[in-house]
């Protein structure tokens, strides 16, 4: 590939203002790099009254590493004054800062602190060279702003197009890039030349000259560009109370909460401002506690990814955003209230919507105490109350021997306590799969191994958790061969189902399907089931050992 001494290449990206797929480039270390030698691009922000100005020359209003805050000294009236000034020059302000002069330290690359504050983005720190700047929508999901690498920022256009809008200034992209040739001119059949080319957002000077007196590398000629271009803010723009940069933000979609006279399904928006409440407000419309019902697949999002959403019993939260009350203590069907609904982000109504199902009878008993008549009610649910029981009865077994049965999860395995739920359709092998690991892990794994062979005698050697805990209620006087067989029948069918290929070929496997009706019932009333023997293994130990 060939130098081009015209800089066609770069002209063309002069006149797509160095944007390319919704990015800007406002810095390049370009030494080096492709077919430049040397050059770099810059940036700055300019008052819009300060345009015409900057676009009379062509030379670089800022340079790289100036701009920092400091005094400028005058005199006046035969006296030297100072004046703080913030920036380097009224009416330009550094965006990128070039961060060095700090002796043995390597210098570095610092974005405008106002921007990152104005949209709250979230510095990921990857090291000192290496840094992206995201922000984070109502409804929790990342975008990333600005890309930082080594000798590179990058920029997202519809939000540098925003902020210059807001703050009333325009973007001033400043390039200089050179080629140098150890032919002639006339070698190279091009012509010497010294031209300013001004176009309505874009000035600049191309050079072409002789320097083979200069005695620079052995080279003859010189072919430099050197120039700016203004990238302005939206047309029209006014501030808004809401976050600009949220698409999807005081957008609302329609829900079905029930049926009208000819028995059609009747939708209503999910908007509060137009729905009717206990004190007067649209009286004719739907009111705000309207139930609206999901399938219980709804819930599979937020259980599949536990770093950012956690399921409660009555509240789904997606950390660091929002909260979501829920009615999850029906069986087959979760509840919602219509202008809950419409307190999530647009994309996160769709979401919902997409599993939203025809009206059903009503909500769980749980529910509505909760919501209508402010009473403190357990869940319904069998997998909400195991959880809740369970950390009622380790605190019990606390309290009573001075240490707990079940031991904490691991950081890395906390998931399986806090995703572990009923099957959220009837039959689904994986699903189902993956609940047997998270009780066995949070059951039988936990047991507390180390305390409860403190008091056994004549422990064998190779007898682990549940022979140690049957033999520790054995010198409790709690002798309950039920209970030890369904718990070493739950470690099977883990083994069964999750840890080893399944075969009906393999008689134990066989035996452990019949011991839990597999086959004969839904998958998810097998686990119901199961969580419903693990309580009454909690019941019974309180009531017998507690």
């Amino acid at each position: 590939m060939t130098k081009d001494f015209m800089f066609s290449d770069i002209k063309n990206r002069i006149k797509q203002q160095f944007i390319n797929n919704g990015w800007v480039t406002i810095y390049k270390n370009l030494d080096s790099v492709g077919m430049i030698d040397n050059g770099a691009i810059y940036c700055a922000l300019v008052n819009n009254s300060n345009i015409n100005n900057i676009l009379d020359k062509y030379n670089w209003d800022l340079l790289i590493g100036h701009g920092r805050p400091g005094f400028e000294f005058y005199y006046k009236n035969n006296e030297e004054r100072a004046e703080y000034k913030k920036f380097f020059e009224d009416g330009i302000e550094p965006f990128i800062y070039y961060r060095c002069e700090f002796g043995t330290k390597p210098s570095y690359l610092e974005l405008s602190e106002e921007f990152r504050l104005y949209y709250n983005l979230f510095e990921e720190y990857i090291d000192i060279f290496n840094k992206n700047y995201i922000y984070i929508d109502s409804n929790g999901d990342e975008e990333v702003v600005v890309q930082i690498k080594p000798g590179e920022v990058i920029i997202k256009l519809r939000f540098i197009k925003n902020y210059i809008s807001v703050r009333d200034m325009c973007l001033v992209v400043f390039f200089e890039m050179m080629r140098f040739s150890e032919k002639t001119v006339s070698e190279l059949n091009i012509q010497k030349k010294n031209k300013t080319i001004k176009g309505g957002y874009y000035i600049y000077n191309h050079l072409i000259r002789d320097i083979s007196s200069m005695h620079i590398r052995n080279d003859k000629i010189q072919s430099w560009i050197m120039g700016k271009v203004i990238i302005k803010g939206l047309d029209n723009y006014k501030p808004s109370h809401e976050d600009e940069m949220d698409e999807n933000y005081n957008k609302y979609t329609n829900f079905n909460i029930g049926y009208d006279e000819n028995g059609n399904i009747k939708t209503c928006t999910c908007d509060e401002n137009k729905l009717s409440n206990y004190f007067g407000k649209n009286p004719k419309a739907p009111h705000y506690l309207t139930p609206v019902y999901f399938s219980c697949e709804v819930l599979n999002k937020y259980y599949d990814n536990p770093q950012k959403y956690t399921v409660e019993d009555g509240c789904i939260y997606c950390k660091g955003t929002w909260s979501l009350r829920v009615d999850n203590s029906c069986r087959n069907y979760v509840v919602v209230f219509l202008g809950d609904l419409g307190k999530l982000n647009y994309k996160e109504q769709l979401y919902w919507k997409s599993y939203n199902i025809n009206p059903e009878k009503g909500m769980s008993s749980t529910g509505f105490k909760r919501a209508f008549l402010g009473m403190f009610t357990d869940p319904n649910n069998p997998d909400l109350y195991f959880k809740m029981r369970f950390k009622q009865f380790n605190e019990k077994w606390k309290n009573k021997f001075g240490w707990i049965l079940f031991k904490t999860l691991s950081k890395e395995d906390e998931h399986y306590f806090s995703t572990f739920h009923l099957l959220t359709s009837e039959n689904n092998d994986k699903e189902f799969d993956g609940q047997i690991l998270a009780i066995t892990k949070i059951i039988i794994d936990s047991l507390n191994e180390k305390e409860l062979q403190k008091s056994i005698e004549n422990l064998e050697k190779d007898e682990k958790g549940i022979d140690k805990f049957e033999k520790f209620l054995i010198t409790r006087n709690l002798n309950s061969p039920d209970m030890i067989q369904f718990l070493r029948n739950l470690q099977s069918l883990r083994s069964t189902t999750v840890a080893h290929r399944r075969s009906i070929k393999n008689k134990k496997a066989l035996e452990i399907l019949k011991y839990f009706d597999i086959g004969k019932k839904s998958l998810k009333d097998v686990l119901e089931d199961i969580i419903v023997r693990v309580i009454w293994i909690f019941n019974t130990l309180e009531n017998r050992l507690l």
